[in-house]
């Protein structure tokens, strides 16, 4: 999947110079996403296998790459809201509204990561499931969030249909 690139008249479809930025930085992170999704997969295919002997920087590196993935479809998440909100039609306000449950899933998993310190001291026992790796699931406190192409998929199917509606419009 290579990384995405908006056409010079999409950002003239846009009514303000707010929206201009948010297409801009929701772009950005689409394409980091994809980045980060690549990362992921090169991580896995050097995994040995369960047991012994797996590079600790090795395993660090493919869950902080899953962490920066969540940041990213995080951030696809809000920047789209920002988009809608800063865009003087109602096109992008449906668009936020459709796509917000499928898109919650990334805050949810990134707000585990990025509040350790809540989770370690929490009464809820997340510490029997500090962040897990099975396949292409990523478990954090019982929870699953998915990292496959499925989740990249979700990102990058958004950032299209905002491009149509865009392309659709006069």
């Amino acid at each position: 999947m290579s990384l995405y690139r908006h056409m010079p008249h999409t950002l003239r479809k846009l009514t303000s110079n707010q929206a201009k930025v948010a297409f801009l930085s929701f772009e950005n992170y689409v394409n980091g996403a994809v980045i980060q999704w690549h990362r992921i997969q090169e991580s896995k295919a050097r995994l040995p296998g369960p047991g012994p002997g797996v590079d600790p920087i090795l395993i660090w590196t493919l869950f902080l790459d899953i962490h920066f993935f969540f940041i990213c479809g995080d951030k696809v998440q809000s920047l789209l809201e920002c988009l809608a909100k800063t865009d003087a039609t109602r096109d992008l306000q449906d668009l936020w509204a459709n796509w917000q449950a499928r898109l919650r899933p990334f805050n949810d998993a990134r707000n585990h990561l990025e509040h350790l310190d809540s989770r370690i001291i929490s009464p809820k026992d997340y510490l029997s499931d500090f962040g897990n790796l099975h396949g292409d699931t990523y478990s954090f406190g019982g929870e699953n969030y998915d990292v496959s192409i499925g989740a990249l998929n979700v990102l990058t199917t958004v950032y299209e249909a905002v491009l149509m509606l865009l392309d659709a419009r006069q």
